[in-house]
């Protein structure tokens, strides 16, 4: 008997619910509320695309720090490259230069640490290039 009523009392109340929510708007009503929902859209839309635009150009910005950054990495490591090597090679410069004796030696030596400063001037000058084309 419970059931019956307690069906009942929720057909019933189904039934008002379905009776007082469908009121049907007039013509001018759904004019106006299509016209608030475009607006609506169109606002979403703009604010959107303001949104994307923005987020696109700080990705340019981060991406050319990026790329900043790899090619100074790029230029300081080809740089530490090139002073290992010319350090090597005024390793070896100087161990020749002991087969020789008084003046001739030094002069030797002289030469090879002029060298090694060349190099060395010139790996700093190529990384000061590199950083400046960025």
């Amino acid at each position: 008997m419970k059931l019956i009523i307690n069906t009942t009392a929720i057909a019933a109340v189904a039934l008002l619910l379905a009776v007082t929510g469908c009121t049907r708007e007039t013509n001018s009503e759904t004019r106006a509320d299509v016209a608030e929902a475009q607006a609506e859209g169109a606002k979403d839309v703009s604010s959107a695309r303001v949104e994307a635009a923005d987020d696109m150009a700080q990705a340019g910005n981060e991406m050319m720090d990026m790329e900043h950054s790899v090619a100074h990495q790029a230029a300081d490591s080809a740089m530490a490259v090139a002073v290992a090597e010319s350090e090597a090679a005024h390793k070896v410069a100087t161990e020749r230069c002991e087969s020789q004796s008084g003046d001739a030696r030094a002069k030797c030596k002289d030469q090879a640490d002029i060298e090694l400063k060349a190099a060395k001037d010139r790996a700093e000058a190529t990384k000061l290039a590199a950083y400046s084309k960025n």
